[in-house]
C-alpha cells in the first residue's frame, strides 16, 4: 500500500520535527530558546555535523560507513600524540591519512565487491583496535595545543567550531551541485547498473565518496581534540549511532539516490537538540537511543525507496 503523504510533506517533515522539538524544550524549559543556549547547541551539533556530512556523501551512494567514529578516535589518538612534537603539520598528516583509509575501505567495496556494510563493519574493529594499541588511555594535550585551540574560541559571537563545520557542509554541498561528481553521486545511488551502463566510473566514484568519508572523520578526530584537550581510542565511540541518524532523520534515503547535505544539517540540529533538550528538561539519557530509533524508522519509512527493498517472507 502506497503511502499518502506527498513529497512537499515529506521535504518539509524534518524541518517541522526540528521545530516542534525546538518549541516542545523551550515551553518546558524557556531558557533553552536564549541566545546562550542556542550558541551551545550549535557548539554541540558541531562534531556530529561533520560526521554526518562524511556519512551523507556514502549513504547517497547506497551504502554505509560504520567506521567513521572509529576513524575519528584513531584520528584523535595520532594528534594527541604527535601534534607536541611536531606541530600543525601533524593534522595535515592525519588528514590525508584518514582520507586514504577511506580510499581503501571505498577501493575493497568497490573493487571485491563486497558491501559497504561488511567492509565497514570490519574497519570499525580494525581501526578501533589499533586506536586502543597506540594509546590505552586518554592522552591530554598541553603542548601544540594552540593549533587546535583556536576551534573552542568565538568569533561574532558563533562558535568556531561551528563555523568550520557549517562551512565544510556548504564547500561540499557546492561541489556535489556544480561538479558532475554530485551527479554522479546520485545516479549511482539511485541506480547503480544504469549508472555503469552509461559510462560512469562507479568504482572510482564510490572510492572517491568513501575518501571523503575518511576526510570527515579526521576533522572530526581534530575538532574532538579541541574540545576536550585530550585524545582517546573511545572518544567518538557514542557517535556513530547520532551521526547515522542525522542523516536519516533528515531525509536521505537510506537506499541512495534522494536527499543532500542541507536535509542533513537539520537532521544533525535535531540530533543535538534531542541530546541537549533531553538533559536540560531532566529526562534520563537512557531514553536517548528510544527517540533515535523512533525517529529514524519514521524517516526511514518516508524515504526509502520500496523500488530497491526486497521482499522478505
Amino acid at each position: 500500500m502506497r503511502s499518502r503523504i506527498g513529497p512537499a510533506a515529506r521535504r518539509f517533515a524534518p524541518l517541522a520535527v526540528l521545530i516542534s522539538l525546538l518549541c516542545a524544550v523551550g515551553a518546558i524549559e524557556p531558557s533553552f530558546l536564549s541566545l546562550y543556549s542556542l550558541n551551545v547547541l550549535a557548539d554541540e551539533s558541531s562534531v556530529i555535523l561533520i560526521l554526518a556530512t562524511g556519512q551523507t556523501v556514502v549513504i547517497l551512494l547506497g551504502g554505509i560507513d560504520l567506521s567513521m567514529a572509529a576513524v575519528a578516535s584513531l584520528a584523535s589518538v595520532l594528534i594527541a600524540l604527535a601534534l607536541p612534537a611536531i606541530g600543525p603539520v601533524t593534522l595535515v598528516g592525519v588528514l590525508a591519512l584518514t582520507t586514504l583509509i577511506g580510499s581503501v575501505q571505498g577501493l575493497i567495496h568497490a573493487r571485491a565487491q563486497m558491501p559497504s556494510f561488511i567492509v565497514t563493519l570490519a574497519g570499525l574493529g580494525l581501526w578501533s583496535g589499533l586506536a586502543l594499541i597506540i594509546a590505552q588511555t586518554t592522552i591530554p594535550v598541553a603542548a601544540g595545543y594552540s593549533a587546535v585551540g583556536w576551534l573552542e574560541r568565538n568569533s561574532v559571537g558563533v562558535p568556531n567550531l561551528f563555523s568550520l563545520a557549517l562551512a565544510a557542509l556548504v564547500v561540499l554541498a557546492v561541489a556535489l551541485r556544480q561538479l558532475p561528481l554530485g551527479r554522479y553521486i546520485y545516479a549511482i545511488g539511485m541506480a547503480e547498473r544504469a549508472a555503469l551502463l552509461s559510462g560512469i566510473r562507479v568504482g572510482r566514484v564510490k572510492i572517491l565518496g568513501f575518501a571523503l568519508a575518511g576526510l570527515f572523520s579526521g576533522l572530526a578526530g581534530m575538532a574532538m581534540v579541541a574540545r576536550d584537550s585530550s585524545g582517546s581510542p573511545t572518544i567518538a565511540d557514542s557517535l556513530l549511532l547520532p551521526s547515522i541518524a542525522a542523516v536519516v532523520i533528515g531525509g536521505t534515503s537510506i537506499t541512495g539516490g534522494v536527499g543532500g547535505l542541507g536535509r542533513t544539517f537539520i537532521g544533525a540540529l535535531t540530533i543535538t537538540v534531542l541530546r541537549v533538550g533531553f538533559a536540560t528538561i531532566g529526562l534520563d539519557p537512557a531514553y536517548e537511543p528510544i527517540a533515535y530509533g523512533a525517529l529514524v524508522m519514521a524517516a526511514v519509512a518516508l524515504t526509502i525507496d520500496r523500488s530497491k527493498a526486497q521482499i522478505v517472507k
